[in-house]
């Protein structure tokens, strides 16, 4: 081999694995993971912004997977090793963000930070793992200490756990004007009403 391209590739090689995940958006907005750095370049490939990775105390982390939730105009963020998840709206009309409880940002206390650009942290009671993400849907499902649990965007917080279950199985079907989730429970396909999340009945074999 040429040692000039060996080279390259040995200089090549740290960048490469500092890039965690990458996502982008119909606008052209490029987010990126690079070790514990955020970055969200433009569509023209100026930076726009840069964020630390680490939880509101300050600990660091790395980025495990990004998605865009196009419906929301924001980009999902889920860390690696820390009980958060982040949501950055691109949406420049996005609500303030508000650092705290659910009840304090909706009655309006605290100092608030612009909703556009910023990360609007979700406060978890353990890291999470895969997940399972549409962007039709306010929410996402999540691997969490050997359950599959339900983490909602706007309220922000865990609102449903659905035992253990494979969650590459995850499938949303639509019947009768309502959503329906999926899933392999070891006992079969079982479809979860995602209003309340109740079992509504076996689904049918794929």
């Amino acid at each position: 081999m040429n040692r000039r391209l060996v080279l390259a590739l040995l200089l090549a090689a740290p960048a490469l694995a500092r890039s965690q995940a990458l996502v982008s958006n119909a606008e052209g907005l490029r987010l990126v993971a690079q070790g514990q750095q955020l970055i969200l370049s433009g569509a023209d490939g100026t930076e726009l912004r840069r964020w630390p990775v680490a939880d509101v105390r300050g600990r660091r982390g790395i980025v495990q997977a990004l998605r865009d939730a196009s419906a929301r105009r924001s980009f999902i963020v889920v860390l690696s090793g820390l009980a958060e998840l982040w949501e950055i709206a691109y949406d420049p009309a996005a609500a303030p963000v508000y650092e705290g409880l659910v009840h304090d940002y909706r009655m309006g206390e605290g100092i608030a930070s612009p909703g556009y650009l910023t990360p609007r942290r979700m406060p978890l009671d353990a890291p999470i793992g895969a997940i399972f993400f549409d962007p039709r849907m306010p929410w996402l499902l999540a691997e969490q200490g050997g359950q599959l649990v339900v983490l909602h965007l706007d309220v922000r917080r865990r609102i449903a756990s659905l035992g253990p279950a494979d969650i590459g199985s995850a499938r949303l079907l639509q019947r009768e004007g309502q959503w329906l989730l999926s899933l392999d429970r070891g006992e079969g396909q079982v479809m979860f009403d995602t209003r309340r999340w109740r079992p509504v009945q076996a689904a049918p074999a794929y």
